[in-house]
């Protein structure tokens, strides 16, 4: 675990894989609108936000289950409440499951599943402080719509997408007694997002073009979702491009 920025905060939203994609326009958007942002992530954050007043980076790889941990406990003690959790970091990676390295295939579970349900646990404790003062508390997983579109070569980021879906799900009814909102957004195609697309989706991303999800615009579905009254909660939202037009 690395810490290169830090900033005083509050009540910050925590924000994984929050140096890029999705992520990264998250944290943009609620920094903007002055909120408080820590990020966790395990590549570099953009040189825009240096030095920013309102934003923490730790450099951390969810994948690390000790260094997760560490960073857990940090984020408890210098962050008694948060606003939410928001699980962005995760692997898109589509190939062969039979002619794929399991290595592979585990970094995928390992990120996309246990990183993300590790990191809400973590700081579950901070959102709950949130929820009994009265405010609004959340945890936002982001999966895909892999989770109940199934297609070739998708086998282990589908299986991930779906395991995620249903952990929102399950952990929803749990935390509804202590006033902790879950949602979980699914996204299709996203601009820039699957660089390493192998198989039979690679010609379809392709031919959409222009066409696709920009990262901006889950962000913008994500920024929606926090901003619904605290007695309001979204569940499951699908959000996809409308010339890919499915889901």
């Amino acid at each position: 675990m690395t810490e290169s920025t830090t900033a005083s905060a509050e009540v910050p939203h925590v924000i994984t894989g929050g140096a890029r994609g999705v992520g990264l326009a998250t944290a943009r958007r609620l920094l903007d609108r002055g909120d408080s942002v820590v990020v966790i992530d395990r590549n570099p954050l953009p040189d825009e936000f240096a030095d920013h007043p309102k934003l923490t980076y730790f450099e951390q790889d969810v994948a690390d289950l000790a260094g997760l941990t560490e960073l857990g406990a940090t984020i408890r003690q210098r962050w008694p409440r948060c606003a939410s959790v928001i699980a962005c970091a995760g692997v898109t990676y589509v190939g062969s499951f039979p002619d794929t390295e399991f290595a592979k295939w585990n970094e995928v579970l390992t990120t996309n599943i246990t990183g993300a349900v590790h990191i809400v646990h973590a700081v579950l404790p901070s959102l709950e402080a949130t929820a009994e003062a009265g405010e609004r508390a959340d945890v936002i997983t982001i999966g895909s719509i892999a989770d109940q579109a199934y297609f070739d070569d998708a086998t282990i980021y589908g299986a991930c997408s779906a395991a995620l879906k249903a952990f929102a799900d399950h952990l929803r009814i749990e935390l509804r007694e202590r006033n902790v909102r879950v949602s979980n957004i699914a996204p299709g195609y996203i601009r820039g997002a699957f660089a390493e697309f192998l198989g039979g989706l690679e010609q379809e991303y392709t031919q959409l073009g222009e066409g696709l999800l920009l990262p901006d615009d889950v962000a913008h579905v994500i920024e929606f979702t926090l901003d619904q009254p605290a007695g309001v909660h979204l569940g499951d939202l699908d959000i996809v491009a409308t010339a890919q037009g499915w889901a």
